[in-house]
């Protein structure tokens, strides 16, 4: 039987916008992606966190190319006018496909124990049955790729 892990991508030239303080209550994040789909941008990866009382940070992955004029467009919002957005440029997404993902108990943990061992930080995380995701530092792309192609022997 195959190994959980059977194939690894890359993605470089993204880039991470951080929305602070942004309300936190029902349909800001759908007005948020739905006003940014509108104008053609397409989000990656999103992460969301309460930061404190009525508070929350919203973080999202695009394109580096699109990055100024989707912060740009964002401001336009009214619901957002408070807001401070934080532009994190240099990043790519790294990919661990295999369809047997989500039955492999702690390969989530590997992936990213792999990692830390190396000092890749990872800014963020997302998953589904078949995908670990994470956007880390564009320097880290190949580095990473290897590292976890050689741990689950996919360089043989």
């Amino acid at each position: 039987m195959a190994g959980p892990v059977e194939l690894i991508e890359t993605k470089p030239h993204m880039s991470m916008v951080i929305a602070k303080s942004v309300p936190d209550k029902p349909a800001i994040a759908g007005e948020l992606f739905s006003h940014l789909g509108k104008a053609g941008f397409n989000i990656e990866m999103i992460s969301e966190s309460s930061i404190s009382r009525g508070l929350a940070e919203i973080s999202f992955a695009l394109n580096e190319s699109q990055v100024n004029e989707a912060v740009a467009h964002l401001k336009s919002l009214d619901v957002l006018k408070t807001s401070d957005f934080v532009i994190e440029k240099g990043r790519g997404i790294l990919t661990v496909y295999g369809k047997n993902l989500a039955r492999e108990a702690g390969i989530a943990g590997k992936i990213f124990s792999f990692l830390a061992q190396e000092a890749i930080n990872i800014d963020m995380i997302s998953t589904s049955f078949t995908a670990i995701s994470v956007l880390i530092k564009a320097s880290y792309l190949t580095p990473a790729k290897n590292l976890l192609s050689r741990e689950f022997g996919l360089d043989a």
